[in-house]
């Protein structure tokens, strides 16, 4: 066997090679403001009956009527793939003006059914103008960056369809490393510019783009109130803000979170303790709070003007004030651990032609954020090019059909994973379209042979058998 035993190397970006599928299960979806598809899964009532009408979101019932339920539980993969994705008209060109909350995918089209119920989340920008986001990685991808945009102040979401330029660009950044919460978790979390004085009804437009050969990019639209209510009229303690004996170190993270009265996350911030602020990180973190979240909580001691002030000489005095009696808080310490194995997702088995060339890419991420290392075990007569998560397979002549076996270890310095897949090379006089494989995903038009018969996929698909699935028909 041959293996390759190179770092992670971001030239791979220029690679131009067909790629082949990887079974990667899930990828994300914008969490806080919720995305318009999180929403409408999160509520349900789409599995019965089949005019919808157990659905409670008259929008999310129109969206079911237009493209069925497949949108929802789907809500972490609204991507479209664009090669060139550096240059923002390619991605306009693949995600036309009317489908950019469905993200050009015809599957997913009711999200983009223009509607004045689609539910709103209310936001509250800081003194700063920023407004705290959160996107929840199912899987996470690194390296990718970020755009998010904001509809004009003239949009009306209620009777017109979101295009390219009822949008404005408010942010853009570059690679971001994901948290962990502490229900175990992917998050990714940033703060983004609210222009000044902007109140009112507004759609934000996120872009989480990858660096890889496809070009893979995630679109998410969410509805939102942009609210300014200043400082409470009054604070309610829910509480202090550090029980005893509750304590970090230098590798430990703290998070501090409310909640409204329906278990609503409203405030979700978590802290790295390093070892320069181990012993200073309660007031950092309090400090940071009332600055940047001013008008949700109050940290400190209650003074006899009424007003509220940490205590950074008695920590455990002070108090985690709230706009409601009935909103709650919670601070935690999720340890620095043992180091865990880098996440790997399986390796689709791959048919490629003989005497030709595949591209194979491996998604894989570290808890930990550190950089990984990927070494491929390629069989000969087989060969291959490339370093890092993607490679390009070349095939030899062959008389048959015939299988090998290569396997791929990912380290992180500490720990590794390892994944096998499959790769059949096949003879070309007797193949014109590749086998069927359960683990590949297919979509409308694609051919596969199966059980000496030719089918073509009607839609997307993934698992399901030609000859005993609706969504193959034969050619």
């Amino acid at each position: 066997m041959n293996s390759l035993h190179r770092k992670y190397a971001l030239g791979l970006l220029g690679a131009t090679s067909v790629l082949l599928s990887s079974a990667v299960s899930a990828h994300g979806f914008m969490d806080f403001p919720k995305a318009r598809q999180a929403i409408c899964q999160a509520q349900g009532g789409y599995w019965w009956p089949d005019d919808g009408s157990n659905i409670p979101n008259l929008a999310c019932r129109a969206a079911f009527l237009d493209s069925g339920h497949f949108q929802f539980v789907q809500e972490h993969e609204f991507s479209t793939n664009t090669a060139d994705y550096n240059n923002l008209e390619a991605v306009k060109a693949n995600i036309p003006n009317g489908t950019l909350c469905s993200a050009g995918d015809p599957n997913k089209s009711g999200m983009s059914v223009v509607s004045p119920h689609w539910q709103r989340t209310v936001v509250e920008p800081n003194a700063q103008n920023k407004l705290a986001i959160s996107f929840r990685a199912t899987t996470p991808h690194n390296p990718s960056f970020w755009q998010f945009f904001l509809s004009k102040p003239n949009y009306d979401g209620d009777t017109s369809p979101l295009t390219w330029n009822d949008l404005e660009l408010i942010n853009e950044f570059g690679n971001i490393d994901f948290v962990v919460d502490p229900e175990g978790k992917r998050f990714y979390k940033m703060e983004i510019d609210i222009p000044q004085g902007r109140e009112g009804d507004a759609v934000l437009y996120t872009r989480w783009q990858r660096f890889d050969v496809a070009g893979e990019g995630f679109y998410n639209c969410s509805d939102i109130t942009i609210t300014s209510t200043g400082t409470p009229p009054e604070w309610v303690s829910s509480g202090y803000f550090l029980k005893q004996g509750q304590d970090a170190k230098a590798g430990d993270s703290v998070w501090f979170r409310t909640f409204d009265q329906s278990g609503n996350e409203l405030i979700s911030h978590n802290l790295n303790v390093t070892s320069t602020n181990a012993s200073t990180w309660q007031a950092e973190l309090a400090l940071y709070l009332n600055s940047n979240y001013g008008n949700k909580v109050n940290i400190g001691v209650k003074q006899p003007d009424g007003s509220i002030a940490f205590d950074a000489n008695a920590l455990l005095a002070n108090e985690v004030f709230l706009p409601h009696a009935a909103y709650t808080s919670n601070l935690s310490v999720v340890k620095g651990g043992d180091n865990t194995a880098p996440t790997v997702n399986p390796i689709s088995n791959q048919s490629i032609a003989e005497n030709s060339q595949a591209t194979v890419h491996a998604h894989a991420f570290d808890d930990q954020n550190d950089p990984l290392t990927f070494i491929w075990s390629i069989p000969a007569p087989l060969s291959f090019s490339g370093e890092g998560d993607t490679i390009s397979i070349s095939t030899p002549e062959v008389t048959a059909d015939q299988t090998f076996q290569a396997e791929l270890n990912v380290t992180d310095g500490k720990a590794s994973t390892t994944v096998s897949f499959s790769i059949t090379v096949q003879d070309s006089t007797n193949n014109q379209y590749p086998a069927w494989n359960s683990t590949t995903t297919y979509v409308a038009g694609d051919r596969v042979t199966h059980q000496q018969k030719v089918y073509e996929a009607k839609w997307w698909t993934q698992g399901e058998e030609p000859g005993a699935s609706d969504v193959w028909k034969a050619i």
